[in-house]
């Protein structure tokens, strides 16, 4: 019987028919990989120029896009501006501060000249408060103003309430703050972002939106999804502005903790933001977003892709 076994095992070994088959598995085989398509585990695909989500408790990189990149950042600046304000203001949180007409005269870059051009921002700006000359409202409105809403003319008058030392700017503040934060490839030139001239890099924005984050009333801002401004009229009449948070993600599944956004025609949709989405405590940074609706759905995307098991 044994013999037998043998003798077959001997035959099958030989025949053509056997080696064939073994070709045919192998061919097959071979055709499978051909059409498996690799690498679709890299990450979602973005319209952003630079892209950047790291872990902050193990500080890994858990997705990057071109993070070195130059690029201007728009609103994103507010960021540094109100970390400034805070570490050097004049006034209390209650105070009541009376707008003055330079609160209002905002500079922009001509994209024709390159030259700044001046003009008053009320109501013809979607980026800033419904104020007028002699209007009184609190620090914290005026603040949360410019974080919520963006608020340029906010942001112009945080920085009248800040204390500067002879012989320098608030933007010098700004600049020797970046530095301290080891922000290298970070440089303002003023400070509503308005101006393409402020740049930075992904890499630096993450330590921005964390340094950020450890003040409580930047963290207390940025958690409102709708704000009710007071303002008083030089007819001593008291109204109220409602603002709506920037943040279309605020209060989404991917559990936004606090996030600034900005654009401008130079930078594309920027967002910078830290996330508590899936037990993991995230920063995700997008530079240059074709669109706003891309802006928001990369987020989305990268915060789920890193996130997943």
């Amino acid at each position: 019987m044994i013999s037998f076994i043998l003798s077959m095992l001997l035959i099958l070994t030989s025949s053509p028919v056997l080696n064939q088959t073994i070709f045919l598995h192998n061919s097959i085989e071979q055709d499978i990989r051909k059409e498996i398509t690799f690498p679709y585990s890299l990450g979602p695909k973005l319209t952003a120029q630079s892209a950047l989500v790291v872990d902050l408790e193990s500080d890994i990189e858990l997705f990057s896009k071109n993070s070195h990149a130059v690029l201007p950042i728009a609103s994103i600046t507010k960021l540094m501006t109100a970390l400034v304000f805070l570490e050097n203001k004049t006034k209390l949180w209650d105070d009541i501060i009376t707008v003055e007409q330079n609160d209002l005269i905002i500079q922009k870059e001509s994209p024709y000249t390159g030259r700044l051009e001046e003009k008053i921002q009320s109501t013809l700006e979607p980026a800033g408060l419904d104020i007028e000359v002699g209007d009184r409202l609190a620090v914290h409105d005026i603040f949360y103003g410019g974080l919520i809403k963006s608020a340029n003319n906010a942001i112009k008058i945080l920085t009248r309430l800040t204390y500067v030392d002879d012989g320098k700017t608030f933007v010098d503040l700004m600049n020797e703050k970046a530095h301290e934060f080891e922000m290298n490839n970070t440089h303002f030139v003023e400070p509503t972002g308005l101006s393409p001239k402020n740049y930075s890099t992904a890499q630096d924005l993450v330590k921005l939106i964390k340094e950020a984050m450890k003040r409580d009333e930047i963290k207390q801002a940025m958690s409102n999804k709708i704000y009710d401004v007071t303002i008083v009229g030089v007819d001593g009449k008291k109204r109220y502005q409602r603002v709506y948070s920037t943040n279309k993600l605020l209060g989404s599944f991917v559990n936004l903790v606090g996030a600034k956004t900005g654009y401008l025609d130079e930078s594309g949709y920027c967002f910078t933001g830290l996330s508590e989405y899936n037990n993991r405590k995230l920063a995700v940074i997008i530079l240059g977003a074709a669109s706003d609706y891309d802006r928001f759905q990369e987020v989305k995307s990268l915060l789920w892709w890193t996130s997943s098991p």
